[in-house]
């Protein structure tokens, strides 16, 4: 008969196995969503802004996603408020973004910084009449 202990040692294992598996497949989700033409257009959007530079500090950084929760933002060719954490060196927000695909491209249609310290404001990055 098998030990408790060896029991104990096996599920262990297991666990930890599943829980680096797990973490891995989320880092390559979110490299494979971080190389997309939408996401890395909207990010040079947000560094390129003045007024988002002069709130957030350089460099701004963007921080792990909800892999989850953003991909439910995807369908028909659109990205509706894909939500992304960012920081700089003065404060930290989140970044949201919509995207549409017209003619095999991606336009970034409207962006929004909401800083932490103020939830219930938002700076306009990029609105619906500001086309490309």
């Amino acid at each position: 008969m098998v030990s408790l202990k060896t029991l104990t040692k096996a599920a262990t294992y297991i666990a930890v196995g599943g829980i680096t598996a797990a973490m891995i497949m989320k880092v390559k989700l979110e490299d494979k969503i971080r190389s997309q033409p939408y996401y890395k257009d909207s990010l040079k959007l947000l560094r390129s802004h003045p007024g988002a530079v002069q709130l957030l500090g350089e460099p701004i950084k963007d921080l792990g996603f909800d892999v989850g929760e953003e991909s439910k933002k995807f369908g028909g060719g659109k990205i509706d408020s894909f939500a992304v954490p960012v920081r700089g060196r003065n404060t930290r927000g989140k970044y949201y973004f919509w995207a549409e695909l017209q003619d095999d491209r991606w336009c970034i249609r409207r962006a929004e910084l909401e800083l932490d310290s103020e939830p219930d404001r938002r700076l306009l990055i990029k609105g619906e009449a500001q086309l490309e």
